[in-house]
């Protein structure tokens, strides 16, 4: 009966049998095996240990327990019962596999390889040994050795999915995309490898960006197993990457629905609850990923970014902690680069959190390129014109389009061809008409995968390929892994290093990246003369509110700070409320990014004794509207380390001062550069002591502070910070010059 599929009634008959022979060993085995394959896991324990009372040194039963053990998450119960077995009988090839899955469950992947050989010692065809051995052999790089025990698996079972699968696995490792596919395929088309064969073809589409086939294959996997959480989250996963919020959602809950336990899971419905604007329900999510597992690193980070962004700091200090000392830069930890940037973290972190980040997702898109036949001989000898690709998900009303968009109208178009690479989503808006309008092409690739974005910027012949993105919102590095460009740069979206090898230079400034501090990034450093960051000269200002329209008291010194509420830390603040003690009538005007920041902001302000009423929240507007803003604020003050950047232009574009303080880092030193080329260097203060003194100072000297915003507009069309036309001969210079140093010298 068991063998026709009629579990429940084989196990119904085989209690009746274990009731009648109640002594018999083999009906209490085989009772034991029928509920441990129906999922009864305790009951089977309890047949098998019956069994083991009466005959202590059945090691089939043994070896049945411990494998139920290794299941129910009962390691060392489970090691015991292996060890016992192996000391009754040394050739147990089973034992040895399982010991060796438990070794690698632990992460010690060189005992379970012994576990594994030893094994093959005694059952040179034990597949789950070759199969297990090949794995582990993966994990720790030792790829041929790999290969070699896979390739005699499927020797000996050709049609093993397991084989299939973790031979698939290695193909993608190698970049042989082709290849893995192939052995997925395979795998799809037997019985028993369906299920993850169509799962890794979903995967693997997945990470290539086509996202309608990878949901096609995962709903065939889905279909063969209906209640297989995994699935589900890779269906979940595909909806996220494509911007289906809503369907990913969805997904995720119905996987937690089923495993509920599935740390992972947790972690990535917080993801998607974080992008959706709900962050208390996502911090929920993050702490119940980090209480399945402890070590759920990418729920860390996700749970200190979403509490930056509530600006609730309750215990903040030993999360900045906890990732430092157990995440950051460790391989797969799931820490992202960009998540860092905000948190208290030294150049060094934030290089080696780059580089880990780039091995465990996106390196194996760099593998992958030898397979697409890209090939830059004969580039060398320069053409008239340099063809250079801006690539990114901004090209639309977002602050970097509202940077750059004058730089196409500039570039030198006897010299250059400028192509622009959008990924992003086509709002239809005015910015995006401009570039699209201003560039030489306009290619828009939201909806090709990664390959064929490359492809296409390939064929394209781009000698030179900006990223506008690095590590934030949207990003594909995978396209620059992929390397369609001879020279590739990292410019103006991303503060900080990238540690990916593809990426050549990073465009910088001598304030940005001052000498000395080259190490710390991956790329060569190139320092345009004045600052690195490029402004449109367009931008319009709406005719300035009143204060009153603005919600702010009549009278009184304003102090404002329209930066991200991520941005605001715990110090921070702390100088903000103590300026505001120090200048009597004053008020603190922040941008309102969300209602928990709002409300906890004012509550840590009344707490140090400041009137709620002092601190004044300005809803979001359209950019000319913003930006008349600035024209009713006395002063801007900056955050720490994560400065002022798009918003520090627009404060002195609209002639307001602004403090910053400059610490290390390249995100630290971005207002420092803007106010050196909006030639108000004094502005710039080194220590968030001397910051707070400085603001205070100038609140109390408004003759003093006068004059410096009259030079901050007599300046402006004449600075060099805002000189267009300037900032884009200086960045074509460096392009010729990295053209002839990396390309035509080489």
């Amino acid at each position: 009966v068991s063998a026709q599929g009629r579990l429940d009634e084989a196990i119904s008959l085989m209690r009746e049998a274990a009731r009648l022979s109640p002594e018999n060993p083999d009906v209490q085995i085989n009772l034991g095996n029928a509920l441990a394959e129906s999922g009864q896991l305790e009951e089977a324990v309890k047949r098998y240990t019956g069994v083991l009372e009466r005959y202590p040194g059945h090691v089939d039963t043994l070896f049945n327990l411990g494998t139920i053990y290794r299941r129910l998450r009962r390691d060392g119960d489970a090691e015991h019962c292996f060890t016992e077995v192996l000391a009754k009988v040394p050739d147990y090839a089973d034992a040895h596999v399982s010991l060796g899955l438990l070794q690698a469950d632990r992460g010690d992947d060189a005992a379970a390889i012994a576990a594994y050989r030893q094994a093959l010692k005694t059952a040179a065809t034990n597949l789950p040994a070759l199969n297990n051995l090949g794995s582990a052999l993966m994990r720790i790089d030792q790829d041929a050795e790999a290969d070699l025990h896979l390739q005699r698996a499927l020797a000996l079972f050709p049609t093993d999915s397991d084989a299939l699968i973790n031979l698939g696995n290695l193909r993608l490792k190698q970049g042989r995309v082709a290849d893995a596919q192939s052995c997925y395929e395979k795998a799809a088309r037997t019985d028993r490898g369906a299920v993850d064969g169509y799962r890794n073809l979903g995967k693997l589409y997945r990470v290539q960006g086509r996202s309608g086939d990878a949901l096609e294959n995962l709903r065939m996997a889905l279909a063969r197993m209906p209640t297989n959480a995994g699935t589900m989250a890779d269906i979940a996963a595909t909806c996220l990457e494509s911007g289906d919020l809503a369907r990913a959602e969805e997904w995720y809950q119905k996987a937690l629905a089923i495993e509920p336990g599935n740390a992972t899971t947790h972690r990535l419905l917080g993801d998607v609850l974080k992008l959706t604007g709900r962050y208390e329900e996502s911090a929920r999510v993050y702490e119940k990923a980090l209480s399945l597992q402890a070590d759920c690193h990418a729920a860390l980070g996700g749970l200190i970014h979403v509490r930056q962004q509530m600006s609730a700091w309750n215990g903040i200090e030993a999360l900045w902690a906890s990732a430092k000392r157990d995440a950051i830069g460790q391989p797969g930890s799931g820490i992202t680069p960009f998540s860092i940037l905000s948190q208290p973290t030294t150049l060094a972190e934030q290089l080696a959190c780059a580089r880990a980040w780039t091995q465990s997702e996106v390196a194996p898109f760099a593998k992958a390129r030898s397979q697409l036949g890209f090939d830059f001989a004969g580039r060398g000898a320069r053409a008239k014109k340099l063809r250079v690709g801006y690539l990114s998900w901004d090209f639309h009303q977002h602050a970097t389009s509202y940077l750059i968009a004058e730089l196409f109208e500039l570039h030198d178009r006897d010299r250059f061809e400028i192509h622009a690479y959008s990924y992003g989503p086509d709002d239809g808006s005015a910015i995006r008409a401009r570039i699209r309008d201003a560039a030489t092409g306009f290619v828009d690739i939201a909806k090709y995968s990664h390959v064929a974005a490359a492809r296409a910027i390939y064929e394209n012949r781009i000698d030179i390929l900006v990223d506008l993105k690095g590590y934030t919102q949207g990003a594909r590095p995978q396209i620059m892994a992929l390397r369609p460009a001879p020279v590739q740069i990292n410019w103006l979206g991303y503060p900080g290093t990238m540690g990916m090898e593809q990426i050549d230079a990073i465009i910088a400034d001598p304030f940005i990246i001052p000498e000395g501090a080259e190490p710390a990034y991956s790329e060569r450093v190139v320092r345009l003369p004045d600052c690195y960051q490029i402004n449109d000269r367009h931008r319009q200002i709406a005719r300035a509110p009143s204060r009153s329209e603005c919600g702010l008291p009549d009278n009184g010194f304003v102090f404002c700070c329209f930066n991200q509420s991520y941005k605001i830390l715990p110090d921070v603040f702390a100088a903000w409320l103590r300026i505001l003690k120090a200048v009597p009538g004053s008020c603190l005007w922040l941008l309102e990014t969300n209602a928990w920041a709002v409300k906890n902001l004012r509550a840590a302000a009344v707490a140090q004794g400041i009137a709620a009423d002092r601190i004044v929240f300005a809803p979001v507007r359209p950019l000319d509207q913003h930006l008349a803003r600035y024209c009713v604020a006395d002063l801007a003050l900056d955050t720490f380390p994560y400065t002022s950047h798009t918003t520090g232009s627009d404060a002195l574009w609209a002639g307001c001062p602004l403090i910053t303080c400059a610490g290390e880092t390249f995100a630290s030193r971005v207002a420092g550069s803007l106010l050196h080329a909006a030639a108000v260097p004094e502005l710039v203060t080194h220590s968030m002591a001397d910051m707070e003194r400085l603001a205070i100072e100038l609140a109390h000297a408004p003759a003093r502070l006068s004059e410096i915003r009259a030079r901050l507009a007599a300046n402006r069309n004449s600075c060099a910070l805002f000189d267009s036309p300037r900032f884009v001969r200086s960045l074509e210079a460096a392009y010729d010059s990295l053209w002839s140093d990396l390309v035509v010298a080489s």
